[in-house]
């Protein structure tokens, strides 16, 4: 049985490590709404940028059809391959959210012919550990906010590729994440067709294919940035519950070593008590 003094140290202990819990808690609490707001500031913007691509990409699409026996302009100039982008962080207390995208990621890309792109330390620290793993790139981005520089530098490399494949943390709810595969050039080309039919004219200047070139790539951009808020969100909301279920731990562990510390007390007072009951009874 521990002694009362190590009890104490315990609990001393304990109570110190559930204060540090309570403030990650708090913190990852205050940026999961900063992100939130952030990306619902950026969704009417996305809006209205994705309206005016899907009217571009439609007269882009006419413009085409109408070089008969001419070369066809293609919009973005890309390599032709695949690139696997791993949204991972740089430390842990994030829940089951990175292992488990890095699981999904593992899985995906070794069936398949591509480039590997790794964000953060934790995902390039897992993916060393994997044998005849492929050779990659590696971007470093912060956990605690956005980098928008971060994201420009990965954004412009990323968007060589004719393919991007990115996996990441999807919110679903405050208590629930899941890993998650968006490919980006679909999306690309799901607000590009979203114009089936338009019967206005405009006039593009300096000409329909810069015009084009220029708001696939700010689209695509885009897209790729409101993942990486959509990972940081999924982290945020993963740690929060990961510390929520840590301070029910603690608190549970500080109660018992609580009763455990009154045991003692109460059996040292029941012995201090003894003799004097024994003594008065002897009396009597």
């Amino acid at each position: 049985m521990k002694s009362i003094k190590n009890l104490k140290n315990e609990m001393d202990y304990l109570t110190g490590f559930l204060t540090m819990v309570e403030s990650y808690e708090e913190i990852a609490a205050l940026r999961m709404r900063k992100v939130k707001k952030s990306i619902l500031d950026r969704r009417d913007f996305m809006e209205g940028l994705n309206e005016a691509f899907a009217h571009i990409s439609y007269a882009y699409k006419v413009y085409k059809s109408s070089l008969k026996g001419k070369e066809k302009y293609t919009v973005l100039n890309t390599n032709g391959k695949t690139v696997s982008v791993l949204l991972s962080s740089n430390s842990g207390l994030y829940g089951d959210i990175i292992i488990n995208t890095f699981d999904l990621f593992l899985r995906e890309t070794s069936k398949i012919d591509t480039d590997i792109v790794i964000v953060g330390k934790l995902g390039k620290s897992m993916y060393e550990s994997v044998q005849n793993k492929k050779k990659y790139e590696y971007f470093e981005m912060s956990d605690n906010e956005i980098d928008n520089l971060s994201v420009k530098k990965l954004n412009e490399y990323i968007l060589e590729y004719s393919n991007i494949v990115v996996y990441h943390g999807s919110f679903e709810s405050f208590i629930s994440q899941v890993p998650a595969k968006t490919e980006v050039r679909v999306e690309l080309h799901k607000v590009g067709d979203s114009l089936l039919n338009y019967d206005k004219n405009f006039l593009f200047e300096p000409s329909i294919e810069k015009i084009a070139e220029y708001f696939e790539k700010q689209v695509a951009s885009l897209i790729f940035e409101q993942i990486v808020f959509e990972s940081y969100l999924s982290k945020f909301a993963s740690r929060m519950v990961s510390m929520d279920v840590a301070s029910d731990n603690i608190e549970t562990k500080i109660h018992k070593t609580d009763i455990a510390i009154k045991k003692i007390k109460h059996k040292d007072i029941n012995v201090n008590l003894n003799p004097v009951v024994f003594g008065g009874s002897v009396w009597q």
